[in-house]
């Protein structure tokens, strides 16, 4: 690049979620490119990602404005309005606190200002039904930015459906990516007599339905098809599940991984990736999956169906089941066995779609010194 950009992004903070892993990939891609990038914390300090941050720099008000004490909030707002001052483009990486402030830092500053949206809002509003108050602040903001960005084209029409208003022009897709330095460690093929290796990574959380977990493993049990689930992650229902796994007799088929930081090897040693949101934006653990050619089996969760292909390259049918129930995913899951090998190369493949280099230079673009202005309605 000719001439830095300086891009401000503001999150809660940078713990392990997607929405903090995005920011990081995404401001140490551009940072590469010679934009300069800021890392806004507002909700805490915590950083685990301080081996990957090298070339972006972290701001942290967390200590200057807090939500639940007014007296912080006139100091708090100075320092993220200095932040936007220092600024080219503001990012609100995501809803709520990182939204609030970035309108509100950068109102009447005439700096360009973009809502970075990861997931389907109608969705999402009607499973945890959002404070009335929230909802109403969210879309306020939301129909007033003229720029937002999605990370998948269910997201962008979800959007549309909450706000209940047409998408604008200005209204992007640019989708999630692979982490270029994610250790991809080689597939283990399974021996013929061996259990079928199933595997879940994420949290053990309604939203993620755990229930079909163990309603595949049954319904694939009725087949006389031995399999073995691996569920890697932790959450507010792992004890319920824990005691259902007991109460229908598959604990010999379980495994409670708990969280672990090398996913890449529970992915190298699984025969197929289960994925059974209610809801999903652009799957973090489906594009790890894909470069290494595992086979993946999902409910038809929003912005899954498109890491499968459009059109004529489509293979949706391949990977999503069209209702969420034990039976269709166990079904799946056996007519991918007999064409693996078309499946594998397919995922791989299709993995290039969402390479880094990809997405970042569409980023850069987006981004870019002569990219004209986008100011608040």
């Amino acid at each position: 690049m000719s001439e830095s950009k300086k891009v401000a992004i503001f999150l809660r903070d940078l713990g392990l979620g997607g929405v903090e892993r995005c920011a990081v990939l995404v401001g140490e891609g551009l940072a590469a490119q010679g934009f300069e990038v800021t890392l806004v914390l507002l909700g805490g300090s915590r950083n685990l990602w301080a081996s990957r941050i090298k070339n972006i720099k972290v701001v942290d008000l967390s200590g200057q404005w807090q939500p639940l004490k007014p007296l912080t909030w006139l100091s708090g707002w100075r320092a993220a309005r200095q932040v936007v001052r220092q600024s080219d483009v503001v990012i609100a990486g995501t809803f709520l606190l990182p939204l609030y402030m970035a309108y509100a830092a950068s109102l009447g500053s005439g700096k360009r200002v973009l809502g970075w949206v990861h997931g389907p809002f109608y969705e999402l509003d009607a499973f945890a039904r959002m404070n009335v108050v929230h909802r109403r602040a969210c879309q306020f903001i939301y129909r007033r930015l003229k720029e937002l960005v999605f990370v998948s084209e269910h997201a962008r029409t979800s959007m549309a459906r909450w706000l209940e208003q047409a998408p604008s022009a200005g209204w992007q897709v640019l989708p999630n990516f692979v982490d270029a330095q994610q250790v991809l460690l080689p597939r283990t093929e399974r021996e013929d007599a061996a259990p079928l290796r199933l595997l879940f990574v994420g949290r053990i959380a309604e939203e993620k339905q755990p229930q079909l977990w163990l309603d595949t493993l049954v319904a694939l049990n009725m087949q006389g098809v031995a399999a073995q689930l691996t569920i890697v992650g932790d959450g507010p229902l792992e004890a319920d599940l824990q005691a259902a796994v007991q109460a229908r007799g598959l604990a010999s088929q379980v495994v409670f991984a708990g969280r672990r930081d090398n996913v890449g090897e529970y992915l190298a040693h699984a025969d197929v990736l289960l994925l059974t949101s209610g809801f999903e934006g652009c799957p973090l653990v489906v594009l790890e999956s894909m470069p290494i050619g595992l086979l993946v089996a999902s409910t038809n969760a929003g912005g899954v169906y498109e890491l499968f292909g459009d059109g004529s390259n489509s293979r949706r049918d391949d990977f999503v089941v069209p209702e969420a129930t034990g039976e269709a995913l166990a079904g799946l899951i056996l007519r991918q066995q007999g064409q693996r090998q078309l499946l594998q190369n397919f995922l791989q493949q299709r993995a290039a779609h969402y390479s880094q280099a990809r997405i970042l230079q569409q980023w850069a673009q987006l981004l870019a010194p002569t990219q004209p202005s986008s100011e608040l309605l």
